[in-house]
């Protein structure tokens, strides 16, 4: 049985522009708590205690809020990533601490606790594989920027990063039960033209020597990839009535149109109309009348008395919908 889980966090996210200036890719909110904490909590439901998370050097945010704001029952290592060079090298730094089977996921993707307890349950199944993935049923286009998975009944024949020419439909994404006999493919892995190692060409080298790998088919997986993902991960929660609390003083005049999140220390101005499915971060200010619907207001910004933000994520002065993201 599965009691540990590798999370990588040393990944600055760049692409996603303004969201990441002043706090990297791991501490964007999800109502209320980093992203790294969802994913996390998602694995600690699915009885996860023992977590190792490779963090990169601006990274001591994410061991300050575990260390003082997560759960008390669980065991957290650190292992800094000075520079991300891939997978493999991230997990043979987190190896020293790997302590039996485990699971390996990252910031950027969330799914169901489902599918979590789904792919656990697959892995302790067969217990001489080295491997069980998460796919997802795909188009070819999307396969070319994915790990291409071929499957022969129940069974992985072959898995491909990022193929020219797609032979089927379906992908993996990063969320992976290991057995410990995988650590011995890492050294194997060369160095990508993106100058990365990845842990798809340690799986195939697996089934290249004969392993078994075996996958589970994801009811859902939202990805952190653009800067407007950040809203639909965002929805996501709040449809599954997840934390969605308001915690701050607001007018009597105020209408509020569930689900709503709101943090403490936000400010909303009078007769203002919050949701649906909005979600206000610590440190945002609404101006009085104005219209706030499917929208993610971030720290440190402002909606002016009587504007409309419909569809978009607001950070300071920046406005990111679904045209404009990075």
């Amino acid at each position: 049985m599965i009691q540990q889980a590798v999370i990588l966090a040393a990944g600055r996210g760049t692409r996603l522009g303004d969201l990441t200036k002043d706090r990297p890719k791991s501490m964007l909110p999800v109502l209320g708590k980093p992203i790294v904490v969802r994913v996390m909590d998602r694995m600690r439901e699915a009885g996860i205690r023992r977590f190792v998370v490779v963090v990169g050097l601006d990274e001591g945010g994410v061991a300050s809020y575990l260390s003082s704001s997560w759960y008390p029952d669980t065991e957290i290592k650190f292992v800094l990533q000075v520079v991300p060079t891939g997978t493999v090298d991230a997990l043979l730094l987190a190896a020293p601490h790997i302590d039996g089977s485990f699971l390996l996921t990252s910031v950027d993707n969330l799914t169901s606790l489902e599918h979590i307890q789904s792919l656990l349950a697959r892995f302790d199944q067969f217990p001489d594989q080295i491997a069980a993935l998460s796919l997802l049923e795909t188009t070819p286009d999307s396969i070319k920027t994915s790990p291409e998975v071929i499957i022969d009944g129940d069974w992985v024949t072959a898995i491909e990063e990022k193929p020219v020419t797609p032979r089927g439909t379906w992908s993996s994404f990063m969320l992976y039960a290991f057995a410990p006999r995988l650590l011995e493919f890492l050294p194997q892995v060369k160095i990508s033209p993106r100058s990365e190692r990845d842990i798809v060409s340690a799986i195939q080298a697996g089934i290249k020597d004969g392993a078994r790998v075996s996958y589970v088919i994801a009811d859902w997986r939202l990805h952190l990839a653009r800067a407007f993902d950040l809203l639909a991960i965002n929805q996501r929660f709040l449809s599954e009535q997840r934390d969605t609390h308001i915690l701050s003083e607001i007018p009597d005049s105020v209408r509020i149109v569930p689900p709503v999140r709101i943090d403490p220390n936000v400010t909303v101005g009078q007769d203002a109309r919050i949701g649906p499915n909005v979600y206000l971060e610590s440190g945002a200010a609404i101006g009085q009348g104005a219209v706030l619907a499917n929208s993610v207001i971030l720290t440190g910004s402002f909606v002016p008395a009587g504007d409309v933000c419909q569809g978009q994520i607001l950070y300071r002065k920046t406005r990111i919908s679904e045209k404009t993201s990075p």
